[in-house]
């Protein structure tokens, strides 16, 4: 026996779409009013935003300030307090005096001599009027510049204390003292003595630094990068608690090294010729970072 199964019905047609209603003459209108009052007021805000923005940046210029420094000077401290600042210090070997030259973005309101200079025959200290200004934390930000004759620079030991902003050597010091919170140490020149104090910023050479004596940087969250020229440093100390330490040092040797990692996942690489004999040694290095790689190495 056949049996015959009924097809399934077929699925009927959706009816079809007509098109969307017409807008009435007065939906229109109320659609358009709607619109136009929307943009005058996106018009309007930006209108007003950029009429304040003008004003603020108009209470704003440009300033520069120069001061002679006395021959005479061994010591100089520059204190650019909670002001944004990079600090240049330079040897000129053409420079008949010492100074110090000032550029920064300054208010209208403030006086047009932003930098302090106090000084008497054996020290100076260089300071910038730290006015409150609501407008961007870095809105007041300058640069310093010292520029020394080669036989003031041999004799100075400098010391810079800054919030925030940069220090960078090019000069032949006797001694350089350096504390930042917030900003790059960059070293050059050459120094008998180097003290790097760092929070939140690198502390490297550009290319090279000579040291005689001691050479100490530390740092909490950055790198460490120092390369040595001529010959190393009786001393040197450094440290990082957030970074690597890279070290290279000139000359055979021998050197004793002290350097540890506490990074479980760091490394620690030393290639100079080592000693245990502090007597017999060129150098002591200690080198450590609490997170991250030490290396020491040679040139």
């Amino acid at each position: 026996m056949t049996t015959l199964t009924t097809p399934p019905p077929v699925p009927s047609a959706p009816p079809p779409v007509g098109p969307a209603p017409a807008l009435t003459t007065t939906q229109r209108t109320a659609l358009r009013v709607t619109i136009i009052a929307l943009a005058a007021v996106v018009v309007t805000a930006v209108v007003a935003a950029l009429a304040a923005l003008a004003v603020t940046i108009s209470n704003f210029r440009v300033v520069t300030d120069s001061e002679a420094l006395p021959p005479t000077i061994r010591s100089l401290v520059i204190d650019t307090g909670a002001v944004p600042a990079a600090v240049r210090i330079v040897t000129d070997p053409r420079a008949r005096e010492p100074r110090v030259d000032l550029r920064m973005v300054n208010s209208t309101r403030a006086g047009s001599d932003p930098l302090t200079l106090n000084t008497d025959r054996a020290e100076a200290r260089i300071a910038i009027d730290d006015e409150p200004t609501p407008f961007l934390r870095f809105s007041r930000a300058g640069e310093i510049t010292v520029t020394l004759p080669e036989q003031v620079a041999a004799r100075l030991s400098v010391t810079t204390r800054q919030q925030t902003g940069m220090v960078k050597t090019e000069a032949r010091l006797d001694e350089l003292i350096a504390r930042v919170d917030d900003g790059a140490v960059l070293l050059g020149g050459s120094a008998r003595r180097v003290e790097i104090d760092n929070v939140n910023g690198e502390v490297r050479t550009d290319d090279s630094i000579a040291v005689s004596e001691e050479f100490s940087a530390h740092t909490v969250n950055a790198d460490i990068q120092v390369t040595f020229d001529s010959a190393p440093p009786s001393a040197v100390d450094v440290s990082s608690r957030r970074g690597d330490v890279v070290v290279t040092v000139p000359g055979p040797g021998p050197f004793l090294v002290n350097a540890d990692t506490g990074n479980t996942d760091g490394s620690t690489v030393v290639r100079v010729p080592r000693t245990s004999d502090r007597g017999e040694a060129v150098s002591v290095i200690n080198a450590r970072t609490d997170n991250g790689d030490v290396v020491i190495d040679g040139r």
